[in-house]
Formats: C-alpha cells, sequence, structure tokens
C-alpha cells in the first residue's frame, strides 16, 4: 500500500509542477463552485418541471443566465454519486459502488467485511489535484466518502472542512450534533445545516477571493430527517414553513418545500458573495442534484420520470443541473445532450488548465469535458458513448434515445452473481424521445437494440466480477 500511496503522491506533484509551469502565461485561473443538492427530485425545480409548488428562484436563474442541462444523469445514490464527481470513474471502479460502509475498516485497508466500500487507495480526487496546482479548496456541508483516517476531507484534498461525514444529519444543531471542522468536532449549537454551511463557504470565498478557489458546497437539504408520517417535527426553518403555508402547501410537503427553498435562497447568498467580490465573471458555477428524489418516505417530485432514488429508472438518475459562467456560457441556453455525474471531474480540470488523467488508479478517468458543448451549446455534440448502471441489483444502460432497464437480486458487491444474474434476467428497452416516463417496454420489438445494450453491459459488469 505505500508503494502505492507514494505512486500517487508523485503523481500529484508531477502534475503540480506541470501546471505551475503551463499557468505561468495564462490569465488566472477560474474559481469554482460546486453545489450538490442531496435527493432533489427532477420535478423539485421549476426550471425543470413548472407543475410544482417548489420554488427554486436561484436554481432558475443561473440556468438563465447560463445552461440548463435536461439530460443530466447520475447515479442513484448519494455516495456512487459523489465518489464519481470527485474520480471521473464509475462508482464500482472507484471502490463505492454503494454508501461508504468503512466505519470499522482500518486505516491500512485491509478487509473485515466481504462487501467493503471504500475509496482504493491508488485514487486522487479531485481536490487533491486542485491543490496541488495552487488552489484553495474548501467543503462546507456532507462527505459522505469514507470515514476512516486516510478518506477523510483533509486527507484528500480539501483546506477547510465544516460539516458532517455521514450520510445525514439532523438540520437543527445542539450539542450531539456530529459536525466536524477541520478534523475536530464543532459546536455550532441552534444553528441550522444550511446556514451553517452556506455562511462556511461565504467565510472561505472571502479568505481566498485574491487566489482560484474550489468551493464544495454539498448541502444535506433535502435529505431526511424531515417531517412524514412517523415524524411530527419540522426541519425547515419557521419563515420558509410560513411562506408555504401561505401558498396552502400542506404537510408533510410543506417542510420539504421549505427545507429545499432555504438551501436555495443560500446558494443566491453565496453568489451575491461572489458578485460584491467582483469574482461572478470568473467563476464557474456547477448546481445539481446527487440522486432522484425519494418517493416512498418523503413528498418528493420527479416531474414527468418514473421511479426515484434507488432506481435506475431515470427518476432516480436523471437530475436537475445548471452551470453559469459570465462571457464563457451564453445565457439563456438550454442542452438536451446526455451528461453524466464523472464529466464534471473532467470539465473542472480542464476549466482549471490541470492535466486531465487518462486513468485513475486502476481503471480510465471516463469523463468528458463539456466546456465546448457549455460554450457553443447550440452546435456541438457530446460523443457518442454507451453509459451503464448497477445499483447493487438496479441496472440500467443508456445509449442515445435507448435505454434498458431493469433489476437482478441484490448481490451485496459480489458481481460474479450479479454477471450470473444478468446473463439470465428478462431487461426493459424504452425509447426515451417517444416514452420519457418509461411505460411502454420495446424489448420485443427492437431485438437488435435490447441485444447490443444488454451485451455492453454484461462486458462492462464482468469487469468487477471476482
Amino acid at each position: 500500500m505505500r508503494y502505492v500511496v507514494a505512486l500517487a503522491s508523485a503523481w500529484i506533484a508531477l502534475t503540480a509542477a506541470r501546471c505551475a509551469a503551463e499557468n505561468q502565461t495564462q490569465t488566472p485561473r477560474p474559481n469554482i463552485l460546486l453545489v450538490v443538492a442531496d435527493d432533489m427530485g427532477y420535478g423539485d425545480a421549476t426550471a425543470f418541471w413548472k407543475n410544482t409548488e417548489l420554488e427554486t428562484p436561484v436554481l432558475d436563474e443561473i440556468a438563465r443566465r447560463g445552461i440548463r442541462l435536461t439530460q443530466f444523469r447520475v447515479n442513484p445514490l448519494c455516495s456512487p454519486t459523489r465518489s464519481s464527481l470527485m474520480t471521473g470513474q464509475y462508482s464500482l471502479e472507484n471502490g463505492m459502488w454503494r454508501g461508504a460502509n468503512d466505519a470499522n475498516i482500518p486505516a491500512d485497508g485491509k478487509e473485515k467485511r466481504e462487501n467493503i466500500r471504500r475509496f482504493k487507495d491508488d485514487l486522487v480526487l479531485l481536490p487533491q489535484l486542485l491543490k496541488a496546482a495552487g488552489y484553495a479548496t474548501g467543503i462546507f456541508g456532507k462527505w459522505h466518502l469514507g470515514n476512516d483516517e486516510s478518506n477523510l476531507p483533509n486527507a484528500r484534498g480539501f483546506d477547510e472542512f465544516l460539516g458532517f461525514i455521514g450520510g445525514s444529519h439532523a438540520y437543527w444543531l445542539g450539542r450531539n450534533s456530529k459536525i466536524f471542522r477541520n478534523n475536530k468536532p464543532f459546536d455550532a449549537t441552534g444553528r441550522h445545516t444550511t446556514d451553517l454551511f452556506a455562511d462556511g463557504a461565504i467565510e472561505f470565498i472571502k479568505a481566498n477571493k485574491d487566489r482560484s478557489f474550489f468551493c464544495y458546497v454539498p448541502f444535506n437539504a433535502v435529505h431526511g430527517p424531515l417531517r412524514n408520517a412517523e415524524r411530527n417535527t419540522d426541519s425547515g426553518k419557521p419563515e420558509w414553513l410560513a411562506k408555504y403555508e401561505k401558498l396552502a402547501v400542506a404537510q408533510p410537503r410543506r417542510d420539504y418545500c421549505a427545507v429545499m427553498s432555504h438551501a436555495d435562497a443560500r446558494v443566491g447568498d453565496i453568489l451575491k458573495t461572489l458578485r460584491d467580490l467582483g469574482l461572478e465573471s470568473n467563476t464557474l458555477v456547477i448546481y445539481l442534484s446527487d440522486n432522484g428524489g425519494i418517493l416512498h418516505t418523503y413528498p418528493s417530485n420527479n416531474g414527468p420520470l418514473r421511479g426515484g432514488k434507488g432506481d435506475t429508472y431515470e427518476g432516480g438518475i436523471r437530475v436537475p443541473a445548471v452551470m453559469q459562467w459570465p462571457g464563457m456560457i451564453p445565457p439563456n441556453s438550454v442542452s438536451h445532450e446526455s451528461a453524466v455525474h464523472f464529466d464534471v471531474f473532467t470539465t473542472i480540470l480542464t476549466a482549471a488548465g490541470i492535466p486531465v488523467p487518462a486513468k485513475n488508479g486502476a481503471f480510465p478517468v471516463h469523463g468528458v469535458n463539456l466546456l465546448p458543448l457549455l460554450r457553443n451549446p447550440n452546435n456541438e455534440r457530446l460523443p457518442d458513448r454507451y453509459l451503464f448502471w448497477d445499483l447493487y441489483g438496479d441496472v440500467a444502460a443508456v445509449h442515445g434515445k435507448w435505454k434498458m432497464v431493469g433489476q437482478i437480486s441484490n448481490h451485496h458487491g459480489k458481481f460474479d452473481k450479479a454477471v450470473e444474474d444478468a446473463e439470465r434476467a428478462k431487461f426493459e428497452l424504452y425509447d426515451l424521445e417517444k416514452d420519457l416516463g418509461e411505460t411502454t417496454d420495446v424489448a420485443d420489438k427492437f431485438p437488435v437494440i435490447y441485444s447490443d445494450l444488454k451485451t455492453r453491459h454484461l462486458q462492462w459488469l464482468r469487469q468487477f466480477a471476482r
């Protein structure tokens, strides 16, 4: 393991030196603001779905000032999506095929359970590459990418960390809250997590206004705990609850809307800070959700899409995504190109003038640079590619307008079993241009297309079989 870590460190150092040399004659590198909402459905953003009472004026404004990506897909679960953002890879490649479960795994990486889920030791994460190239790096919110000491935020390239390590946290903070600042417990009693994280991001931007920075704001909004049938307590702030009460939104949807609108408004405060400091024109802003909304526990809205969080139907993997960069992205742009989570990794590195590695650890970096598309959305097209998903038995493959989707038994990370089950399974096929809601299975009508998608998905899945 020491050899692997040494190789990764040497690679970071080499990349940093190369970047420094290349940037001596270039204009200042752009700042990066990456905002990730948690469990925000496609229909929970008014820029994407008008038939909703949930108002997201800041997300809508970013879309007007930049671009709205109507076919942006992620993994259907928190950790896998975040791992793809950070590595440029499929989550099955980087080790985070489901949520991180490394609490009982020592720092040397020796397995104590069969279904280990943690970053592989030879990976280099996005903040590590940015930091090596001279960026100030900060994360404010939910990490959920490991809690062994080698995978905490500060060990993975972040100069500043204010947030929580696991997958969820109560919004109203008390003495027993598990909030940390740079690996040390942080007392934020009486605060609301959304305000704590937004204020931390604003403080970080102000402190680094004279250098390039990467500010990552993964809110826990609108993840539970929220009001529901079993929980008679609100997570939203009173003023936001009052707003939706006036709009006649009933509970528990009212609490859900209050929490999401609050987070959206605080993104607006972060953007105002950029404007006030004269930084907006040199900042790439990316705002997206980590997966689709939950339908079985909370009153999310995935608009016209089938399914939700945990599913590989579109409601689980297609999410609202908007970007702005004044002078680079034309305002009021819309793209229907098929973009995905790991494209963010490549796009950010390219924008920062940092060489994109061909591989990250043992597997390739798959992300496509979206900048040409962002600059010229009317004429640019993304490369023709096949995209694949597996979430412990929920599978999908997308190529153009065609989508194969279905389920096998939960393989618990035993991918040899997954391959055997997938070989025998009969999946569904949909033409998303004609059937966005995935209602009419056309696998029997288009057997050649179905066979092509299934064959390629099996080839992809076999890479991970033991």
